[in-house]
């Protein structure tokens, strides 16, 4: 209602402006025209010069518009205006408030923003200290197993520092006390030499005189054996003169400058006997030479003369021997690796050089891929293996087996030549009848020292008889019949060995035999211990 007092009127000047102002008093107006009014004093408070014109004004345009057929428009339009003003005020305000929450919501998006940069920030920062951490972590753990890597080389080092001055200790030790025995042994075999040779020399009209009186007493038995045996004797000598090998072995013993045969007593067939001849005189050159020696391997059924031949082949080249069988590893347990070494270091301080015969090689040498073997029977073969790698001037390897099949591959590997050992035939059974006969039977009964004593038959007849009778049977076998007949004759009661006495046992001998054969045949077939057929 501000127009009603003259103020804010519309841009058409319907409201009035405000009041002019006062006019100045004049001076010397004083006690003017006031004065007519009374001669009050002018009042001095703030109303003095409130001009009332204006109430006038509005006074009267209010009475003009209360009687003016507009009054209710220019009310409605004052009231639309007061209304227009409240909402643009209310407009205003919402778009402050809007403003506002604006203002908030970016205030929050780039609080959220700079929250989420903070939290990214973070992130690379955790992300970037756990690689560094885990690199540090893996650097450490680097030089952890460098540094262990190193420790253990260096333990590993001074381990085996520490295992080859033992070992040179060992060796020289085994080579001092192998010294000192030749020493100590020689000294011994001097000594008993010297001894020997003044004793000799002080008793030699005594010693002459005992060999004249053993002769008269060894020839006195002679001519009684001959009285009692008559044609005995004569058969027996007459068997000894058409059998070579008695003839041989008679002369070698009497020739004492002679070097002993390596096949004596040793009955094979000719090739085969041609074969280790030609194997024995090779080993004894080699020895002389001092050059690289072979690996034998004999196989073959049992007591076909292959153990028999090692050890004669040991005593023909003149070097030192070792026998040992297969089943003497096992019970060792842990021992078999040092004892495995100890024999081959002394074979390398052999001045003679070592023949190593393994009996029965197949109880020891056996696959370690397929065979159920001990760790310590492993361990022993592993020893044996490794010392025997390569070809040596010290020792020689004669393995006897009468199943190689068996055998590991790396033994296989380290024979140089394989000889097959078979069964006799009828020349060579007849030989082996002829030897054992005269050994354990003729031989005992000619020299009269023993309760043993022949009946007259043709020997040569008989020993032909038997060879023939005993087909398939191996040489230990024939041994063993004529070691019977001479236990037979020791049991009668005159000690008198007859020739059904000899049938007899030969019979026996023979179903044992085929016995045996059956056995075998029931275990199955494969072993190679099986006799073949003669």
């Amino acid at each position: 209602m501000s127009w009603l007092f003259g103020i804010n009127k519309g841009p058409k000047g319907e409201g009035a402006g405000p009041p002019p102002p006062l006019p100045p008093a004049q001076p010397g107006a004083e006690g003017g025209g006031d004065r007519g009014l009374g001669d009050r004093p002018a009042p001095k408070d703030k109303w003095s010069n409130f001009d009332p014109t204006g109430l006038e004004r509005a006074a009267k345009a209010a009475r003009e518009l209360e009687h003016s057929r507009y009054a209710k428009d220019a009310l409605n339009l004052a009231q639309m205006q007061e209304q227009t003003l409240q909402l643009e005020q209310q407009s205003k305000l919402k778009e402050y408030e809007a403003a506002v929450e604006q203002l908030k919501s970016e205030q929050i998006r780039a609080q959220a923003e700079e929250r989420r940069k903070t939290l990214s920030e973070e992130t690379r920062q955790h992300q970037a200290r756990a690689q560094y951490q885990d690199k540090l972590a893996r650097q450490r753990y680097e030089d952890q197993l460098k540094q262990q890597q190193l420790l253990n080389e260096e333990n590993l080092r001074k381990q085996e520092e520490s295992v080859q001055k033992q070992e040179a200790m060992r060796r020289a030790t085994v080579e001092r006390e192998m010294e000192l025995r030749h020493k100590n042994e020689m000294l011994r075999v001097e000594a008993e030499a010297r001894a020997r040779a003044k004793a000799e020399r002080e008793n030699a009209d005594i010693i002459r005189e005992q060999i004249r009186l053993k002769a008269a007493e060894h020839r006195q038995t002679v001519l009684e054996s001959i009285r009692t045996a008559g044609t005995l004797f004569g058969e027996g000598f007459r068997a000894f003169v058409t059998d070579w090998d008695k003839v041989t072995a008679t002369v070698s013993r009497r020739l004492l400058s002679r070097p002993q045969d390596a096949l004596e007593g040793v009955v094979l067939s000719p090739s085969l006997e041609a074969r280790v001849r030609d194997i024995a005189i090779a080993t004894r050159n080699t020895k002389k030479n001092r050059s690289l020696y072979r690996n034998i391997l004999m196989y073959g059924p049992p007591g076909t003369g292959k153990t028999l031949f090692a050890k004669k082949l040991a005593l023909h080249s003149g070097m030192d021997y070792a026998i040992m069988t297969g089943g003497d590893v096992a019970p060792m347990g842990r021992e078999g690796v040092t004892a495995m070494h100890k024999l081959f270091d002394w074979a390398n301080t052999s001045r003679r050089g070592l023949l190593l015969f393994v009996d029965e090689a197949d109880a020891f040498l056996r696959k370690r891929a397929t065979e159920k073997i001990s760790e310590d029977l492993r361990a022993t073969l592993n020893a044996f293996l490794y010392r025997t790698g390569q070809h040596s001037n010290k020792f020689m390897l004669v393995l006897a087996s009468n199943q190689p099949e068996q055998f590991d591959w790396a033994i296989n590997d380290r024979i140089n030549e394989m000889v097959h050992f078979d069964l006799p035939g009828q020349e060579e059974r007849e030989r082996l009848v002829r030897m054992y006969f005269d050994k354990y039977v003729l031989k005992p009964a000619t020299e009269g020292k023993q309760r043993l004593k022949l009946a007259q038959f043709d020997y040569g007849r008989k020993c032909s008889e038997v060879a023939r009778l005993t087909e398939g049977m191996s040489g230990r076998e024939i041994a063993q019949l004529a070691v019977s007949w001479q236990a037979t004759a020791y049991a009668s009661e005159d000690g008198v060995l007859t020739e059904a006495m000899m049938d007899t046992r030969v019979q026996d001998a023979v179903q044992q035999h085929q016995q045996k054969m059956c056995w075998l045949k029931a275990e199955g077939p494969g072993r190679g211990d099986e006799p073949s057929p003669s």
